[in-house]
C-alpha cells in the first residue's frame, strides 16, 4: 500500500480530536510538566560561540556529568509518557487513562530495549551523511504503534514488524515526517523568539525564564503529540485497520 499524505494528516488530526481528553491528561503529567521542571531547574550549558570541537566536548561532558541523574530521570518519564499516549490512541484499544498507563508500565522495559536496538541500527546511518540514518529511523518508526496495538513483546520482532509494514514506503514516510519536523521546528522557533522579545520588553531586558520555559514546554509537548498521532495514522493506513473510538477515519 502506498502512503497517502492527505489521509495520514487527516487521520492524525482526527485521532488527536477523538482522544484529546486522554492525550491531554497523559501529556500534561508525563510530557509537559517534566519538560518544564527540567528547563526551570537544570541550567543549560553556556556557550560563547567561539568554542572548537574539543571545547564543546568538554563543556557538554561536564554538563552531562553534573546533571546525569536529572537527565536520566527526565528522559525516562518522557519516554513512559510517550508510550502511554500510544496506548491511548492505538486503534485496537478503548481503555481508560489508568488502564493505558498500567499497560505502558508493564512493557516499558521492552520498549526501552526496542529503542536501544533502534538506536544501534540507525546510528551508523547518521554518520553516513545523515540521510541513511533518517531513512532507517523511518523504517522502524512504527515500533511504538506496534507494541501498543498488537501486543508484541519481543523487541526484535517489534523491529521486524515495523520494517515489514514500512516496506516500499520508507522514503514516503521520511518525506512526511520531514515536513512535520521542518514546519514544527520553524513554528516552535518563531513562538519562542516572540516570547523572548515580549518577556525582554516587559522585564527591561532581563527576561522571564519561567514564562519562556513555559512556552518552550508547551510547544515541545504539542510537537511530540502531533508526531505521535502522525505515526499512529501511518500505522493505521499501512495495516488497513480502523480506529475503535468515534470512527476517526470516517
Amino acid at each position: 500500500m502506498k502512503l497517502d499524505y492527505m489521509q495520514c494528516w487527516t487521520g492524525a488530526m482526527a485521532l488527536l480530536g477523538a482522544h484529546k481528553e486522554a492525550i491531554l491528561a497523559i501529556a500534561g503529567v508525563f510530557l509537559f510538566l517534566p519538560t518544564l521542571l527540567f528547563a526551570q531547574f537544570v541550567a543549560q550549558p553556556v556557550l560563547n560561540g567561539d568554542e572548537d570541537l574539543n571545547g564543546l566536548i568538554a563543556i557538554y561532558s561536564d554538563y552531562f556529568n553534573e546533571n546525569a541523574l536529572s537527565i536520566m530521570a527526565s528522559n525516562l518519564v518522557l519516554s513512559f509518557g510517550g508510550l502511554a499516549i500510544y496506548f491511548a490512541i492505538a486503534p485496537s484499544r478503548n481503555n481508560t487513562v489508568a488502564e493505558d498507563l498500567l499497560a505502558a508500565l508493564k512493557i516499558f522495559i521492552i520498549y526501552l530495549i526496542a529503542n536501544l536496538l533502534t538506536g544501534l541500527i540507525t546510528l551508523p546511518g547518521f554518520f553516513l551523511f545523515i540521510l541513511p540514518g533518517f531513512y532507517l529511523t523511518c523504517r522502524l518508526i512504527l515500533v511504538p504503534a506496534v507494541i501498543s496495538d498488537e501486543g508484541e513483546r519481543n523487541p526484535i520482532e517489534l523491529l521486524k514488524r515495523s520494517w515489514a509494514l514500512t516496506e516500499n514506503n520508507g522514503f514516503s514516510i521520511m518525506f512526511f515526517i520531514l515536513i512535520i519536523a521542518v514546519v514544527g521546528t520553524i513554528t516552535i522557533g518563531a513562538l519562542q523568539a516572540i516570547t523572548g522579545v515580549v518577556t525582554g520588553l516587559v522585564s527591561g531586558g532581563a527576561g522571564l525564564p519561567l514564562a519562556e520555559n513555559l512556552v518552550a514546554a508547551l510547544t515541545g509537548t504539542a510537537f511530540q503529540l502531533v508526531l505521535s498521532v502522525a505515526i499512529v495514522s501511518i500505522y493505521i493506513q499501512l495495516t488497513g485497520k480502523t480506529a475503535i473510538k468515534d470512527d476517526v477515519f470516517t
